[in-house]
């Protein structure tokens, strides 16, 4: 019977409430629960994107490259955007082919690795690196990649992102007249794969003496 007691006595405890006694005979508080607002925040909110719209126009200025460039400058006469067609250096030789170098201002803190450009006639990401000295945002691509598609055929506004800055300008028929104008000829462009189609055709060929037999 002394067994069954013993047995008994915390479960009576525990049913007159929370509050358990301490040694001295205080009873003890009950823990309080953390409140929500209590909490450690564990979502980091993502920087918003800051849309800038810029009112200004298209002009065509000088290029040091001997190519073609288009500048986009604001109504106070900032340069914010531009697009030159870069003709090859001679290292390049003769076969160097033109590209096309697009440049915007750029003042936030972190350095973007590449320009996003949205069109509505699709959308492309360029390759680019910051220069802290001039504050731009420069990104070198093909004549024929998926960003010079957009560019040369996108209507209404263009939006170029770097980073969290997203500019937006109106796009322009010279911006399409200078994307397609830096691109190689379409006749130079057949006449170089028939040459490299001859050339493979002559490397496969055998040679027309035929060893006599004896």
């Amino acid at each position: 019977m002394r067994h069954l007691l013993l047995f008994a006595a915390p479960l009576a405890l525990g049913a007159c409430g929370a509050d358990v006694s301490q040694s001295s005979g205080d009873p003890m508080p009950a823990p309080k629960p953390i409140a929500s607002s209590e909490k450690p925040d564990q979502t980091q909110q993502r920087p918003e994107k800051q849309v800038t719209e810029l009112a200004g126009s298209w002009t065509e200025a000088d290029s040091a490259n001997n190519g073609q460039r288009l500048e986009y400058a604001s109504e106070d006469g900032v340069v914010a955007v531009s697009l030159t067609c870069q003709q090859p250096d001679a290292f390049l030789g003769e076969d160097g082919a033109n590209a096309l170098v697009l440049r915007r201002t750029y003042e936030d803190d972190e350095a973007p690795n590449q320009i996003g450009v949205l069109t509505s006639a699709g959308n492309g990401a360029i390759t680019a690196q910051l220069d802290e000295e001039t504050g731009e945002v420069t990104g070198i691509f093909d004549t024929r990649s998926q960003a010079a598609r957009a560019l040369a055929n996108g209507e209404g506004n263009l939006r170029l992102v770097a980073g969290q800055s997203e500019y937006v300008v109106p796009t322009d028929d010279r911006v399409e007249q200078l994307v397609e104008s830096c691109r190689p000829p379409i006749e130079a462009t057949l006449e170089g794969e028939a040459e490299a189609d001859a050339d493979a055709e002559e490397a496969d060929e055998p040679d027309g003496e035929t060893p006599s037999g004896s």
